[in-house]
C-alpha cells in the first residue's frame, strides 16, 4: 500500500536541538514509519513544523518538510498544495495527530477517494484551553477526527469521542524489537543506592511536579533520582537538584544513553497528573520502554490502566507513590522482569503496524 504520512516528525539526530519537539512523539512517528516499511508499505513522508527550529539547523532537514516560520498562511497553503498532490499518488494517508495544518485532511482524502486514518497520541478538549481560539480549535479537531475512515488512539478514551460505527483501533503504543532484545536482567546491588528514574518532558502534564513533591516525602535517603528530558520545568529541576543530593539532572540524554540508564534502574516511574483535562485522552508512551526494560514500575492510574495491572504499581495519590518507593522490595525484581517481559512482546511494533492496515 502507498501511505502518504503527515506528520510533525525529524531526524533523531536533530530533533534534541529543536526546544519545543516532544522527543516520545518524534519517536513514536519515526517508529511507526520505520515499521510500516518494513511491513512491505511504500511511505511518502509530508512533514509541517509548526515550532520554533533555528536558523542554524535549517539546512539539515529533508526537503519534504514545511515551516511555519516560512509565514503563517503562506505555509499552510504551500503545505495545503503539498498535500493535494501528493495524495494523487497514495492509496492512502496518514496522520499523527490533528494540528491546524492537516484539519482538513479526511475531506482532502475523500474527495480523491482515498483511505484516511488518524494515529490520536493525544487530544485535548476544549475546556483544556482558556482562550475561545483555543476552545474553537479544540472542536474544529474534535469535528475533524469524526470525519476520518480510521482513527488509532492510544487511549481507549478517544473511541468515545467518535461516531457510531466509526473504525477505532486501540495501539497504546509500540516496543521496537532492537530495543526489546537490549535489555537483561540487573539486579540490585545490596547497600548501593535505589535508582530511580524519570525520562520525559518536564512538564504539569507529566506530573514533574509532583514528582519532586514525591522526593520531599521519601524517608529513604539512599536513593537516586535520575531525570531526563526537556520542558517549561526544567529550572525547577535544576533548582530541586541542588536542594537535594538525592536528585540528579542529567539534561535531555541521547537514545543511546536514554536506554543504558532504563537498564540500570531499579525503579522507573510515571507521574503523570491525572487530575488535568489533557490527560484524559492520551497514554504515557514511555510506559512500553517501562515494560520492555523489565524494571518495576510505579505509576498513576491513567486511562486505561486496568489492562496493565498485573504489571504496574499503580497508586491514587502521590503520598502513597513515596511510600511506595520506601518500600521497595529487591526479592520483586525477578519476577517482575520475566513477567513484563512476556507481556511487552505483545506491543512489538510490528503486531501494531497490522492493526492499522491489516484489517
Amino acid at each position: 500500500m502507498k501511505i502518504l504520512f503527515c506528520g510533525t516528525q525529524v531526524p533523531e539526530n536533530i530533533e534534541y536541538q529543536i526546544k519545543d519537539i516532544s522527543a516520545a512523539g518524534n519517536r513514536f512517528q519515526n517508529n511507526l514509519i520505520a515499521n510500516l516499511r518494513k511491513c512491505g508499505h511504500e511511505v511518502t513522508e509530508c512533514v509541517y513544523i509548526g515550532v520554533p527550529v533555528p536558523e542554524n539547523i535549517r539546512k539539515e532537514l529533508p526537503g519534504n518538510i514545511v515551516l511555519k516560520s516560512s509565514g503563517f498562511l503562506k505555509s499552510l497553503l504551500t503545505y495545503r498544495k503539498l498535500v493535494r498532490k501528493l495524495l494523487d499518488d497514495s492509496d492512502a494517508v496518514m496522520c499523527y495527530n490533528i494540528t491546524y495544518a492537516w484539519v482538513f485532511l479526511p475531506f482532502w482524502a475523500r474527495k480523491k477517494k482515498r483511505r484516511s486514518i488518524a494515529v490520536i497520541a493525544d487530544y485535548s478538549e476544549a475546556v483544556s484551553y482558556g482562550s475561545v481560539p483555543g476552545k474553537l480549535y479544540a472542536i474544529l479537531q474534535g469535528f475533524s477526527m469524526r470525519h476520518f475512515d480510521s482513527i488509532v488512539g492510544l487511549s481507549a478514551n478517544i473511541g468515545k469521542k467518535l461516531r457510531k460505527n466509526q473504525r477505532f483501533v486501540l495501539m497504546e503504543g509500540g516496543i521496537d524489537r532492537e530495543l526489546y532484545d537490549s535489555f537483561r536482567y540487573t539486579e540490585h546491588v545490596e547497600n548501593s543506592p535505589i535508582t530511580l528514574l524519570y525520562s520525559g518532558l518536564l512538564s504539569l502534564v507529566t506530573g514533574v511536579d509532583k514528582l519532586l513533591e514525591v522526593m520531599r516525602n521519601v524517608k529513604n535517603q539512599n536513593i537516586r533520582l535520575l531525570i531526563s528530558g526537556k520542558g517549561g520545568l526544567e529550572a525547577q529541576v535544576r533548582q530541586a537538584a541542588q536542594e537535594d543530593a538525592r536528585i540528579l539532572y542529567m539534561g535531555h540524554l541521547p537514545y543511546e544513553e536514554y536506554v543504558k540508564q532504563l537498564g540500570k534502574a531499579d525503579i522507573l516511574l510515571n507521574p503523570r497528573n491525572m487530575e488535568l483535562p489533557e490527560n484524559q485522552n492520551n497514554f504515557p508512551s514511555k510506559i512500553m520502554d517501562y515494560l520492555a526494560a523489565g524494571k518495576i514500575i510505579i505509576s498513576t492510574k491513567f486511562a486505561g490502566w486496568e489492562k496493565f495491572s498485573d504489571y504496574i504499581a499503580f497508586y491514587d495519590t502521590y503520598e502513597e507513590i513515596a511510600e511506595a518507593i520506601d518500600r521497595f522490595m529487591p526479592e520483586k525484581q525477578r519476577e517482575t522482569f520475566d513477567k513484563n517481559r512476556v507481556f511487552a512482546r505483545e506491543f512489538l511494533w510490528e503486531e501494531q503496524v497490522a492493526k492499522i492496515v491489516d484489517r
